[in-house]
């Protein structure tokens, strides 16, 4: 009979806790370990390399779900078929949620550029610009009080080295 591994040592081997190996086992990540007579859970070698599956496709991003379906296994080229249009679906997603990032950076730049024109102002200037937007949801008030930032002011000026990377770079 090969070397089997209790929960314990799979764990340590493993780099997982024990409630994340039982977790993997209920949600069919792992087969049903058997059991000694006392009870203690018996995992195969095999069990050590699917968790060292399930933790290598976790860290490309895919689901649990996701694992699970690979790990049902299709063991043809339908198989590398199924992985590439997971894998194409994964990078369609990251590339969505990048443009948001560049978004989100973009407008962190302008309010930090009209922070420094504020602050260059200095008493002549009513209030925190950033902190009006914000008040204003926004943008979104009512007409009458709406006070957008300069739209004109990308990260120019003394915004600080990390908004000029934006400028020189895109």
């Amino acid at each position: 009979m090969p070397h089997m591994l209790k929960i314990g040592e799979l764990a340590s081997k493993s780099g997982l806790s024990r409630d994340a190996i039982r977790f993997y086992e209920r949600e069919a990540l792992l087969p049903k370990a058997p059991r000694t007579q006392a009870g203690y859970r018996l995992y195969s070698a095999e069990a050590l390399e699917q968790l060292y599956f399930i933790q290598q496709a976790q860290a490309l991003g895919l689901s649990l779900a996701e694992i699970r379906d690979l790990l049902s296994g299709y063991h043809d080229t339908e198989e590398c078929r199924q992985v590439k249009r997971l894998l194409e679906q994964k990078i369609a997603a990251l590339d969505e949620r990048l443009r948001g990032i560049h978004a989100l950076r973009a407008r962190l730049c302008r309010y930090l550029t009209a922070c420094h024109q504020a602050l260059r102002d200095g008493p002549a200037a009513p209030a925190c610009p950033v902190l009006t937007v914000l008040r204003d949801h926004e943008g979104q008030a009512p007409a009458g009080r709406r006070r957008p930032l300069r739209e004109g002011s990308r990260g120019a000026g003394h915004a600080g080295t990390a908004c000029q990377q934006e400028n020189d770079h895109g």
